[in-house]
């Protein structure tokens, strides 16, 4: 399934200027990300082996929507960039192992690990897991799989990439969704 575009999208960047400028726009251009389910699944394996290693990563807890605020986009921009910057992507393969989900090691990790990462950091910053679930897309031009965050707000759906420091609105970035992880622990499998 194609995800509609929005032409107004904003990104974290334009909300935080505007804020900031004391320009903060009445509603925010964002959405939440709401596409025909197919179904719904149990998480992937690789989630399963990693939510059994580090159970207290995976209880999704607390509001599962959050206020959208000022303080609220500077947390979310600034764990994007801290941990884009402390990790360099390393395909699993590339270090030898098949695909594994886990907290980065050594400084590396791919896609889902600085995914899991800012989950980490966070719920120690104090936002409640619930709010904050994995997804799993297919970039729409480069056709790979890919592994984001979605923090969900009541201004809408937001994707933490490590592709990009910009937060940006899930109908904003170039991916299709394939997968999404819901507080309750299973993951709704989009239409295609």
């Amino acid at each position: 399934m194609r995800r509609p575009t929005n032409p107004m999208a904003m990104t974290m960047a334009g909300i935080v200027a505007a804020f900031l400028s004391g320009n903060a726009p009445a509603q925010t251009p964002c959405t939440t990300l709401a596409l025909p389910v197919l179904r719904v699944d149990p998480p992937p394996s690789q989630y399963v082996r990693f939510c059994t290693d580090h159970p207290s990563e995976c209880a999704l807890t607390g509001a599962a929507v959050l206020p959208f605020n000022p303080a609220l986009i500077r947390l979310l921009s600034s764990v994007t960039a801290a941990v884009n910057s402390d990790i360099d992507l390393v395909p699993d393969p590339d270090r030898g192992i098949e695909e594994y989900w886990n907290l980065p090691h050594d400084c590396q990790g791919d896609c889902e690990d600085f995914a899991l990462e800012k989950r980490h950091r966070l719920v120690q910053s104090g936002l409640p897991s619930a709010s904050l679930t994995m997804a799993i897309v297919q970039h729409e031009t480069r056709h790979f799989p890919h592994a984001v965050l979605l923090v969900e707000t009541d201004a809408g759906t937001w994707v933490l990439d490590n592709l990009s420091d910009t937060v940006m609105c899930w109908d904003a970035v170039p991916y299709h969704f394939d997968r999404r992880e819901q507080p309750g622990g299973q993951w709704l499998r989009f239409a295609p």
